[in-house]
């Protein structure tokens, strides 16, 4: 019997927006070791997460494989992958972030029509730049097949903003990055997202790609109902400082910040337990108020409110256990024990 009298027991963490870790990124396609992926997330709490993927065609469509692969495979022994978040191509050029310039296209349904078969049925998320020519007819394509779309990498104006929430998107991409900053005289991106509460926020609390103070007034505008935590990990999560790999491009690791050669940060090493506690301290909330943005709006941000996200009978034996000062102790996937930090 296990004995969890002296932990605080929470659903088990739900990560919408991840490149990768442990030496893994998902676009790398047949050689990435999914299961190892899957391993390093159990160790962190994390119970279920979206594979991200996005860059070139050949990115998108090698990941895409990879994850059908993975999901065809027996049970990884760690997180569950939940399907894919589409992250791009139909970007902003002018909000491109760490992407290659080559890697925004215009909005096309037919593109994303080959994804949706690549996909086979996986495809629960796709970050796109409303703004764009066409971006209409992908949004109409994406929510018959019951795909979520999120606003991100974009320079929409607070109208549009306005607009692409009635045309049925529903949450923003990494808030405050891959955006115009907000202005008091066009509140933008920035501005509509906080203000408008049909839309989820996701945030990278990290320190770095957004400032705890930020961190802090997202909270309060949104309330953890309506903030989703995120890490936009990529591979080199969890491994030492140095140079790495991301698609096609150099990166540098220096504590918790990765840069390209010009500077731009180009995804973290975050993690999500990390993400909760730093959560709860910046934006002074009760550490079991903090991790709902960890556990039950991503599941209710997919649609899968039934089967995880909270504790209760008739849900997945999906959990994570913590400390007294909210240290990860072990991680519950299907039933199945993981101990903390062991990938």
């Amino acid at each position: 019997m296990l004995d969890a009298s002296a932990a605080t027991v929470v659903p088990g963490l739900i990560d919408v927006h991840t490149h990768g870790g442990a030496g893994v990124q998902v676009i790398d396609g047949a050689d990435a070791d999914l299961d190892r992926l899957a391993s390093f997330y159990a160790a962190h709490g994390v119970t279920g997460f979206l594979a991200t993927i996005g860059g070139s065609r050949e990115h998108i469509l090698a990941g895409l494989a990879a994850v059908r692969a993975h999901l065809a495979g027996p049970p990884a022994r760690g997180a569950r992958c939940l399907g894919v978040h589409l992250e791009g191509p139909f970007i902003s050029p002018d909000a491109l972030g760490a992407f290659l310039p080559e890697s925004a296209v215009p909005a096309d349904a037919g593109f994303l029509t080959e994804v949706l078969e690549a996909a086979g049925g996986h495809l629960r998320l796709i970050t796109l730049a409303p703004e764009l020519d066409g971006a209409d007819d992908v949004v109409a394509l994406a929510l018959r097949h019951g795909v979520v779309c999120s606003i991100g990498h974009t320079v929409a104006t607070a109208a549009e903003m306005d607009r692409a929430v009635g045309t049925g998107f529903r949450s923003v991409s990494h808030l405050f990055n891959g955006m115009v900053s907000f202005h008091h005289r066009e509140p933008g991106v920035v501005g509509a997202a906080l203000a408008d509460p049909r839309l989820v926020c996701e945030v990278i609390a990290d320190g770095v790609h957004v400032h705890p103070l930020a961190v802090a007034l997202a909270a309060r505008a949104k309330g953890v109902e309506n903030l989703v935590l995120i890490s936009d990990s990529i591979s080199a999560t969890g491994l030492p400082d140095g140079e790495y790999e991301l698609e096609e491009q150099h990166v540098t690791v220096a504590g918790d910040e990765v840069r390209l050669a010009d500077g731009t940060l180009a995804g973290s090493t975050l993690t999500l337990d990390r993400a909760v506690a730093n959560l709860a301290r910046w934006a002074d909330l009760p550490w079991t108020q903090a991790v709902r943005s960890a556990t039950d709006v991503p599941a209710r941000l997919l649609g899968l409110s039934a089967e995880r996200g909270a504790i209760s009978v008739g849900r997945d034996a999906d959990l994570a256990a913590f400390d007294a000062d909210h240290r990860l102790l072990w991680t519950m996937v299907g039933g199945v024990l993981h101990e903390a930090g062991a990938t």
